[in-house]
């Protein structure tokens, strides 16, 4: 009697390892349907203009605070850094 417990515990276990695997599949799919949609970055464009943005603090134009926080813009437009985490 005890075998047709472990079984049905087996058969459970089973099922909700292949739902996890269908969410999971599920939102990679989400994931890849989004990312074509998303606008492409000038990585160029954006590594010239931290070139620029350095160029200018280490000329003193600009004081640090200011430097950071366009440095943090750049950074997050290229994706290196998620947004809101300054």
């Amino acid at each position: 009697m005890a075998r047709g417990r472990e079984s049905f515990e087996k058969r459970a276990r089973e099922i909700k390892r292949q739902q996890r695997a269908a969410a999971k599949r599920e939102r990679r799919e989400e994931r890849a349907a989004a990312e074509p949609d998303a606008p492409a970055v000038d990585e160029e464009a954006l590594m010239a203009r931290y070139g620029e943005l350095s160029a200018r603090r280490e000329a003193d134009e600009i004081d640090e605070a200011t430097f950071e926080q366009e440095r943090i813009a750049i950074f997050v437009e290229l994706g290196l850094v998620p947004a809101g985490e300054e």
